[in-house]
């Protein structure tokens, strides 16, 4: 459950951080700008580009498990569902034959 949890928030946190890139970055400095604030653009740039890498990174690595998890979850209850079919097949054959002592005349 918390692994769900935690994929949807990094999910949410990701479309968030898009849709507030411009907010949080800020605009370009223009052409003629001082070195100070080039390096405080680069800084708030390089700040949002690897939180938003952590998130799209953490939503993907969690969405994998969950697929995996599901997967096996899956084939244990495939083979449950295998095995519970043979065992009342089994059963079935011996009702069957224990039943039939041959034709009545």
């Amino acid at each position: 459950m918390w692994l769900k949890l935690f994929t949807t928030v990094m999910l949410a946190a990701t479309l968030a951080l898009l849709i507030e890139r411009p907010s949080i970055v800020g605009p370009l400095p223009h052409r003629p700008a001082t070195r100070a604030a080039a390096l405080a653009f680069s800084k708030r740039a390089l700040a949002f580009t690897g939180a938003l890498i952590v998130s799209i990174t953490s939503a993907g690595v969690g969405s994998i498990v969950l697929v995996r998890r599901a997967n096996a979850e899956f084939r244990r209850q495939s083979l449950e569902n295998m095995k519970s079919l043979i065992d009342g097949t089994i059963e079935d054959h011996k009702r069957k034959a224990g039943g039939q002592d041959g034709p009545a005349v």
